[in-house]
């Protein structure tokens, strides 16, 4: 159990794990599980600090595990426990660095990050063997309160920690990328900087303009197969009354076998095209989707830690500058603040972009990417429905054999679906975020998230590509056995 008054184990930690940063003063009250005292060492803990001259920050998991602990109805700091958390931090800097649980921001040194990064994973081992040890010869034991270490509270492997060993190191990474004011920087192992704008349009128009092309192209050769076989009369929408062969039979079925082969062709390539721009609009902006997303990644708690920070340093300064101590109804709890936060992240999915959204907020990049997107969803997609529609009934009514042109579109599906697989199959296999270092840690969980949900939708599509597939190779020997019946 997790009492009140024994919090040695949390002040230990705190010394390990937490960055010291502005203090606020001891008096707010915040309603919800985190009180004033509580905020304060929030407060402390998100901050960046100096050491031996360069500047470091505590981890976001961290921040996220303190806020959730102290969230927790169960725990309440007074203000001498919350001074002794603080102090504790002051006190322990260097060796959090040395233990690897605060990490350097904008270092110089790309050997000195991947000697910590290493040692840092060498004494996360090391802790952990220790504790499951200490839990085995301690086991069928109950403990009191003067022994409880607040870490299995705050910091036991978690879900999403195991899910942060996956990350690369920095320097092992194909690219890094870091989430800043107004821009995600990626940089590669090149040294080579991109910038990705949450206003300016993510999808070049070269890009848009290439893409739309290939389809304008499909749909041409579409609709020149079907003048061909127009103005050659191989078009048959209804069963003669005679089954005598006209004149020009021969020259006829040779057009139509050019034509078949080549709509079969581009109907494959069309169909190709619809089910990697809808697999890519289901994953890439459905709303419940990006919203779960956010939640498992844990940025909700991430963001509610910025939000405490701001408002106890803004309540610092006002206190110091005499105005004194800020009103708690001014401030919202986690759940009055998770309501806000989700609601105006929707707003921005729905094109509010004036909504006041954090920095650290990920909606205004996917909605910009949206935009860019159904200028190419709305060319795109509609040419290649189209070229895809019109080869399928060009292929079904160009002769009075109909199985043909259900087998050939049968053998197009499957073509779509197959190359589906292999693009499936090589997301699920390589894993794109396993080749990237990302920071901060809410934001790497998010990617990570993000394409696994957009693998799980592309094989959706794939399996409803073949299943269609299948039912057509059905209808096609169905219809050729009744024929030879006759």
């Amino acid at each position: 159990m997790r009492g009140k008054q024994n919090h040695t184990g949390l002040l230990f930690i705190l010394g390990l794990v937490m960055a010291a940063g502005i203090l606020s003063p001891k008096m707010i009250t915040f309603a919800g599980g985190i009180n004033g005292n509580e905020a304060r060492v929030i407060a402390a803990a998100s901050g960046t600090f100096s050491y031996e001259g360069k500047t470091y920050r505590a981890g976001t998991s961290y921040i996220n595990s303190l806020t959730g602990y102290l969230s927790d109805d169960d725990v309440e700091l007074t203000a001498e426990q919350a001074d002794e958390a603080i102090a504790t931090m002051y006190a322990n800097i260097g060796e959090g660095v040395a233990q690897g649980y605060l990490y350097e921001v904008g270092g110089s040194s790309e050997e000195a990050s991947t000697e910590a990064d290493s040692q840092k994973t060498t004494e996360a081992d090391a802790r952990k063997k220790k504790k499951d040890k200490e839990k085995e010869e301690t086991e069928n034991t109950t403990a009191s309160p003067d022994d409880l270490d607040v870490w299995d509270a705050m910091s036991e492997p978690t879900e999403n920690k195991q899910k942060l060993k996956e990350r690369p190191e920095k320097a092992e990474a194909a690219a890094s990328v870091a989430l800043e004011e107004d821009d995600i920087v990626v940089v590669t192992k090149d040294k080579e900087k991109i910038s990705i704008s949450k206003n300016k349009q993510l999808i070049p128009a070269y890009m848009q303009q290439v893409i739309n092309g290939i389809s304008i192209v499909l749909l041409a050769i579409t609709l020149v197969c079907g003048v061909i076989l127009l103005v050659k009369k191989c078009m048959s929408f209804r069963k003669p009354k005679y089954r005598r062969a006209r004149p020009g039979h021969s020259k006829r079925r040779k057009v139509r076998r050019h034509t078949r082969n080549i709509l079969t062709v581009t109907t494959a390539i069309s169909l190709l095209g619809v089910f990697v721009l809808l697999a890519m609009y289901i994953s890439l902006f459905n709303k419940e989707a990006i919203m779960q997303s956010m939640q498992s990644s844990g940025y909700f708690r991430y963001a509610y830690s910025e939000y405490i920070a701001d408002m106890a340093k803004q309540a610092a300064d006002n206190f110091r500058n005499g105005k004194g101590l800020m009103p708690a109804d001014e401030i919202q709890n986690y759940e009055e603040y998770l309501f806000t936060i989700k609601q105006n992240s929707l707003k921005i999915l729905n094109g509010y972009t004036e909504t006041p959204i954090p920095d650290s907020n990920v909606t205004p990049y996917i909605y910009n990417l949206k935009t860019g997107f159904m200028k190419i969803f709305s060319v795109s997609g509609l040419g290649m429905l189209l070229s895809a529609v019109i080869g399928i009934i060009l292929m079904i009514f160009m002769d009075q054999r109909r199985e043909r042109g259900v087998k050939h579109t049968a053998v197009a599906v499957l073509i779509a679906s197959t190359v589906m697989i292999i693009l499936t199959a090589v997301m699920a296999v390589n894993k794109p975020y396993l080749h990237l270092y990302v920071e901060p840690d809410y934001l790497y969980l998010f990617l990570m998230e993000y394409i696994q949900w957009s693998v799980r939708v592309m094989t959706s599509v794939t399996a409803f590509g073949i299943v269609v597939g299948m039912i057509l190779i059905g209808v096609f020997k169905t219809i050729k056995n009744s024929r030879t019946d006759e």
